[in-house]
């Protein structure tokens, strides 16, 4: 974040004293985050995905559809009217930035420059910038609320976290292996081999994404879209054949930390200002709605929910629909000191089919809306929405 913002001040965008150069690697980046992802991803039992996180999985797809839901509703009905000349999917910057952070805004971003629309990358880095800061600020702010209110009574100060919360250095004592060795390095590094195979999902992804979107001129299949699905195809296949041993999953997380660090770089390094600057006041509209979406949820339908044990799971879930999963981890480290709830662990056997779901929102919905296809849009989410609720409202009923 430091360095982006360091880099648009100093870049062509801000004062132009840092050559940098103009390529486009959002593009190429998300593809790699989204390869390891799926090279990565083990999908939970549909049992346990429904008897221990059934509820949050529930609550994490209200919070990402209704985000898609007012983005549509906002672009077609209410700024259109007040600004006729904004694109059909300009709304779309908003969800793509908080709820999916900087990674989904840069797909969502090369999604709309592909049907036509170049600014809706900087508009959508914005949002994912604002969304970062707004994680922090806002949950502090709605921890100090509820601290008040005698909600939370056992609020941890920050000289009380551990050292890398603090510095982001980790002591000697607490630190852990990032990887296994899994083949000799007298052939070839481990971590070279992951990439490797990361690299040729990635290249097999932009063969496949110019082969789907050749048979309508509407249709544009996203790279990044072809590449997760690519990985968990080839997970499959290594692990069928016994060869998914000599690979560790920790590196491939590794590889896709490693392209979201630079990809939040360069993307917050390629916002236009001049672009802000020329949709401020929609844009400025539009982030005021999602903050006040977001607010909704976490007070009111997180209770619905969750009962008595809402905070935990709704603070978190703030950090995350706002800015990324770190952020909310922070906060719950704030309200859960001694880790006695089980938000992390069942956040992570909830995410995998809920990723399912935000691929394919990122992949289509734009679209949609470029081609005019509002209506399309709104019954397809309107209609899953209602299956999520009436889901959630069955587990309600029943003991967490």
């Amino acid at each position: 974040m430091m360095a982006g913002l360091l880099a648009l001040l100093l870049g062509s965008n801000g004062f132009d004293v840092l050559p940098l150069s103009k390529n486009a690697y959002g593009g190429v980046l998300i593809a790699v985050i989204f390869a390891a992802l799926g090279l990565s991803t083990e999908f939970p039992k549909a049992s346990t995905l429904i008897q221990r996180t059934g509820r949050l999985w529930a609550f994490n797809q209200i919070i990402t559809v209704s985000q898609w839901l007012l983005a549509i509703v906002m672009g077609a009905y209410v700024l259109s009217n007040i600004w006729p000349e904004l694109p059909a999917a300009f709304a779309v910057v908003m969800p793509s930035g908080f709820m999916g952070g900087h990674g989904t805004a840069a797909a969502v971003g090369d999604s709309l420059d592909k049907l036509g629309w170049d600014a809706g990358m900087s508009l959508a880095l914005t949002a994912a910038t604002v969304g970062v800061f707004l994680a922090i600020l806002g949950g502090l702010t709605l921890i100090n609320i509820m601290s008040r209110l005698g909600i939370l009574t056992h609020i941890k100060k920050f000289e009380e976290f551990e050292e890398h919360f603090r510095k982001g250095l980790i002591p000697e004592e607490q630190r852990e292996s990032i990887g296994m060795e899994t083949v000799s390095s007298s052939s070839v590094n481990a971590f070279t081999l992951h990439i490797a195979l990361i690299s040729v999902v990635v290249m097999a992804a932009y063969y496949a994404s110019q082969i789907l979107s050749s048979f309508n001129q509407f249709v544009s299949v996203p790279v990044f879209a072809c590449a997760f699905l690519l990985g968990c195809l080839l997970r499959y296949g290594l692990k069928a054949s016994g060869a998914l041993n000599h690979f560790d999953d920790k590196l491939f997380n590794i590889g896709a930390s490693s392209a979201t660090d630079y990809l939040v770089f360069f993307g917050i390094a390629s916002i236009k200002l001049s672009v802000l600057i020329s949709f401020a006041a929609p844009f400025i509209l539009l982030m005021i709605s999602g903050i006040i979406l977001c607010v909704f949820l976490v007070l009111y339908v997180a209770p619905k929910i969750f009962g008595e044990k809402w905070v935990e799971t709704g603070l978190f879930s703030w950090g995350w629909m706002t800015g990324t999963v770190a952020m909310g981890i922070l906060l719950l480290r704030i309200v859960d000191p001694k880790s006695k709830s089980t938000v992390l662990d069942d956040y992570a056997i909830a995410y995998v089919p809920g990723s399912v779901v935000d691929i394919l929102l990122v992949s289509f919905i734009p679209g949609l809306l470029m081609m005019g296809q509002v209506g399309l849009a709104l019954s397809v989410l309107l209609a899953y929405i209602v299956f999520v609720i009436a889901i959630s409202w069955v587990l309600s009923k029943k003991p967490a």
